[in-house]
């Protein structure tokens, strides 16, 4: 399944923005604020430079392995021996991932829109869409990813363009007061939202690559920077950086002060919206990811007939993974050097072991 589809650079910039700024939107002012104050902004920032760093690792993988998924480099860089048990774990960590984000996705209907309703039904519901999503390939995925694209970023645009004369720039005052290394302490956290376009090391030997083709990842890096810069930056200069860090959903209470015309209100639902069909899209591209890993793992021939039995154990998966969104923030918060593990700490041993792998024929 999707062995020979080809998607364009375009296309590949949509998912990978989508998949990785839509749902760290929302929640992520409050978390970067509660360890950088009015510096949550700097988190951002050196989040972005790990976030470069993480990329380009996945970027040279495929440049000395091309047509090749980062799974399958893995097996062959390590062996079978060595490399089935990282390649496994690897795997685990792309469904891992997807059945968080599905559970937040889930959590957060419950809480917004209909509590009566057992979250179980919102397990199954996002796991159908997502599953029959990658049933029909990487292919369609991108084309879906391209409209919900234009209308998030045009969303974010417009909705933090219109706060702009209840902006008090003065709330950044002073910056940096306790010097560089302080807000550091949520780094950790910071770079773990950027390193969520790992599922890139499974899309790039899709892509229709060219010349620029680094332009375009270059491209979806800095939208990913700026949104998350305008949502954190937006928060505190409307909130305050003490306001910001009490709300669950700063976004969404930021956007509760915007009246038109004073009879038009209610954009909240906007964001709402924009934050749903980016979930979806992030959910779909780790599903995805994980199904094309235990295709490449195991040597599956006919992958397509898993999608509905990994489906399944998504939605068993989330159900169990935590009993609210206090438990999940916590999980992120405290376990993000797990996220980090994976995403940037095993692919830079990858890299290294491929380098010396290529050294060594020719020293000898």
């Amino acid at each position: 399944m999707d062995k020979h589809t080809v998607i364009s650079n375009r296309q590949m910039l949509a998912i990978v923005a989508l998949a990785t700024v839509g749902t760290s939107s929302l929640y992520a002012p409050a978390t970067l604020v509660h360890y950088g104050g009015r510096d949550a902004w700097y988190l951002v920032l050196m989040g972005g430079v790990v976030g470069i760093i993480n990329v380009c690792v996945f970027v040279w993988l495929n440049r000395l392995y091309p047509g090749r998924n980062y799974i399958s480099v893995i097996l062959l860089v390590f062996g079978r021996w060595i490399g089935g048990p990282l390649a496994l774990v690897s795997t685990l960590f792309y469904i891992d991932v997807g059945t968080w984000v599905l559970r937040e996705f889930s959590q957060f209907f419950v809480i917004a829109l209909e509590p009566t309703i057992p979250i179980v039904w919102y397990l199954i519901v996002g796991a159908l869409m997502c599953g029959y999503a990658v049933r029909l390939g990487i292919e369609v995925i991108a084309r879906v990813s391209e409209i919900i694209f234009f209308i998030t970023i045009t969303a974010f645009l417009a909705i933090y363009s219109v706060l702009i004369n209840q902006y008090h720039p003065e709330y950044l005052l002073p910056v940096l007061e306790h010097g560089l290394l302080h807000p550091l302490k949520g780094l950790m956290l910071s770079a773990s939202w950027f390193g969520d376009l790992m599922f890139i090391s499974m899309i790039l030997n899709h892509v229709r690559q060219t010349k620029r083709t680094p332009y375009y990842i270059a491209g979806a890096m800095g939208v990913i920077f700026f949104i998350l810069l305008l949502a954190v930056v937006t928060c505190i200069v409307v909130l305050g950086a003490e306001a910001t860090s009490t709300f669950t959903y700063p976004s969404i209470s930021l956007i509760q002060n915007i009246s038109l015309f004073r009879n038009i209100e209610r954009f909240d639902a906007a964001l709402v919206a924009v934050w749903v069909m980016s979930a979806f899209v992030k959910i779909t591209v780790y599903f995805w990811a994980g199904l094309q890993a235990l295709s490449t793992v195991f040597r599956l021939r006919h992958p397509g007939r898993f999608v509905w039995p990994l489906a399944g154990a998504f939605v068993i998966s989330s159900h169990y993974k935590a009993w609210g969104l206090i438990e999940i923030s916590h999980f992120y918060d405290q376990y993000a050097w797990y996220f980090v593990l994976f995403q940037l700490g095993l692919p830079m041993l990858v890299l290294l072991a491929a380098l010396a792998r290529r050294k060594l024929p020719a020293a000898s």
